[in-house]
């Protein structure tokens, strides 16, 4: 198989002072992720990873922020001392909210570390029409770092605004757009409003979370048209893979979902399907290549 950048998994390791993962926490409730207490266990590294992904290791790795942290930056921080003591992750997505009006002081507690490449914001679909979370995106930007919005398609104009507001920026459509449901009517609406943000070249699709997002019992098939849309849609070279890793592990196995991407793309060319794995991936996030690869 082509070589693996999983662009979306989380680590925990509950030894951190100053971190919190209150996913893990029994008493958590989601509106489609139940229990994901399941998944506790003192630690989750690229050691437990790789123990889980079977015959489809990933080559390398995107951490992207998953915790309350008590001070912005402790997350990132603990971080980049995994990395500089073990080589993994690659890269860091760290916690940032635009719309806050501390987002200044968060940019800067997280700037320094040589692994940071951009902010993910889950608070998105609320606040990303509001000129507040514009001016936040514009100093995220000015620091030459990306932003990962996670919003359904209702929100996906707003996408297209922040896109066109700062060409010069890198928007991440994360999750491939939310999609939470399955029927022919949605699926219709979520392709034209992919569409509408894929016209914006400076926008990239993460194809993530297809199981978690709507379809807990997913198949190659239920899953294909939504991953082909995004593919079709943005292009190989806009377009990449996760595995939102161990969240989706409530939902099969990590070399089931890698064998389901490679068999989506089979039809690909070798070149297209090396971007939608790695190249383009290793471009949005600035990924150097290990040695030996």
């Amino acid at each position: 198989m082509p070589e693996f950048v999983d662009t979306h998994v989380h680590f925990w390791d509950h030894r951190i002072e100053g971190l919190h993962w209150r996913y893990l926490d029994p008493a958590f409730d989601h509106p489609r992720l139940k229990g994901m207490h399941r998944l506790d266990a003192p630690k989750f590294t690229a050691v437990e990873l790789r123990s889980q992904a079977g015959g489809c290791p990933p080559g390398r790795i995107v951490h992207i922020q998953s915790c309350v942290e008590r001070l912005p930056g402790l997350e990132t921080a603990w971080l980049q001392s995994m990395a500089d003591e073990h080589g993994y992750p690659d890269a860091i997505v760290a916690q940032a909210h635009p719309a806050d009006a501390g987002i200044a002081s968060v940019i800067e507690a997280n700037a320094g570390h040589r692994l940071l490449r951009g902010f993910r914001d889950m608070l998105s679909p609320g606040t990303i029409e509001t000129s507040a979370f514009a001016a936040g995106f514009d100093l995220i930007a000015d620091a030459g770092l990306s932003l990962e919005v996670l919003v359904p398609h209702s929100k996906f104009d707003a996408v297209c605004a922040l896109a066109d507001r700062r060409p010069d920026a890198t928007l991440i459509l994360g999750h491939a757009g939310q999609p939470v449901q399955r029927d022919r009517e949605y699926f219709e609406e979520w392709s034209r409003g992919i569409t509408r943000v894929a016209s914006r070249p400076n926008v990239v699709v993460k194809i993530s979370a297809l199981a978690s997002g709507a379809d807990p019992d997913w198949s190659i098939d239920s899953i294909r048209r939504w991953a082909q849309h995004c593919i079709d849609s943005f292009g190989p070279e806009r377009a990449m893979f996760g595995t939102n890793w161990p969240i989706d592990r409530l939902f099969g196995s990590y070399a089931a979902l890698v064998e389901a991407y490679l068999e989506i793309t089979a039809p690909l060319t070798a070149k297209e399907r090396q971007a939608l794995f790695s190249t383009t991936a290793a471009r949005v996030y600035g990924l150097e290549a290990r040695s030996g690869a």
